[in-house]
């Protein structure tokens, strides 16, 4: 996108986040992502279970997090969506800070869409899933408590593939 990879974008992006660190789970391609992109001081995890669907990347990120006892939030992030600002980063982390938030989600006007921040206590419940996974819906179909952030935009664009990105910005 502008000449730029996708996933570099992203990075860009999470190194103004109010985090200490980010986890980069890749898959399929992982050698020729480490020697594209700049990866910072990012932690990589490379799964060998990405081809099993969606829940491996956040099983592996959350296996990792779940090994150090002063990590208490995880923000999940998309590595297709580029223009997720430090704001609205800190804005879900100030909500899910709260003791009685499980779960802090952006609404941004109607949609509610990424990132997504977990409390240390919905990790187990996470850990366990398999295959393709709308963490959305799983949040949904359990007795979280969530908090909605609003933001009186509409969410950064989702890339799924090389046709989504506007002629303009490629």
């Amino acid at each position: 996108m502008g000449g730029e990879p996708l996933l570099q974008k992203v990075l860009n992006d999470v190194a103004t986040w109010p985090v200490d660190d980010a986890v980069v789970v890749l898959g399929y391609g992982a050698e020729e992502i480490i020697e594209t992109i700049d990866l910072g001081g990012s932690t990589i995890i490379i799964d060998p279970e990405w081809s099993d669907g969606s829940a491996a990347p956040l099983r592996s990120a959350l296996d990792l997090a779940s090994r150090d006892r002063a990590i208490d939030l995880c923000v999940v992030a998309r590595g297709d969506q580029p223009g997720i600002d430090s704001t609205i980063v800190g804005s879900l982390i100030d909500a899910a800070s709260n003791p009685s938030i499980d779960v802090a989600v952006p609404k941004y006007r109607y949609i509610i869409d990424w990132p997504v921040v977990l409390d240390h206590s919905v990790w187990e419940h996470l850990l366990g899933d398999e295959g393709s996974l709308n963490l959305h819906s799983v949040i949904a179909s359990r007795s979280l408590e969530v908090s909605e952030v609003w933001f009186d935009h509409l969410p950064p664009s989702i890339y799924d593939s090389f046709d989504d990105i506007p002629r303009a910005r490629r």
